[in-house]
């Protein structure tokens, strides 16, 4: 007798593709901190020849690396199924906001794997089969 082999959850496909929902756009540096970057000066001082770092300027996201890229999606609107006509007749449909701040992310290896899996808790699950946008 032949018996079929199942193949673990481990050796299926490694997922790239990372469709998150925060509450806000206020949650971005907190939540994705692991992508934003911070600038600092090195300043030495010219009596004692000590260096210190100074902080320049506020975090921010690096939204492209060869690692990642990140696309940052907003609000997304859909369809409530009213149509909608504007003073000169034509129609459109009406659209509505779906709650949350929605970002994509897609990892190009595996550098930033442990980064992307750690925001398992704000993946849209599941993951939509009609992405509002998609990668190019």
């Amino acid at each position: 007798m032949i018996e079929e082999q199942t193949t673990p959850l481990e050796d299926q496909a490694t997922r790239t593709d990372f469709y998150l929902k925060l509450a806000s756009e206020a949650e971005m540096p907190t939540t994705l901190a692991a992508f934003y970057k911070q600038d600092y000066t090195t300043i030495v001082d010219p009596e004692t020849g000590e260096e210190s770092t100074q902080v320049e300027g506020s975090p921010y996201l690096v939204q492209t690396t060869a690692d990642y890229a990140i696309d940052v999606v907003g609000v997304i609107h859909k369809p409530t199924g009213v149509t909608l006509t504007d003073a000169d007749g034509s129609e459109c449909p009406e659209m509505a906001p779906l709650d949350g701040w929605h970002v994509n992310l897609r990892l190009s290896g595996d550098n930033k794997r442990a980064d992307a899996e750690a925001l398992a808790d704000y993946l849209v699950d599941p993951a939509p089969s009609t992405p509002s946008r998609v990668w190019l």
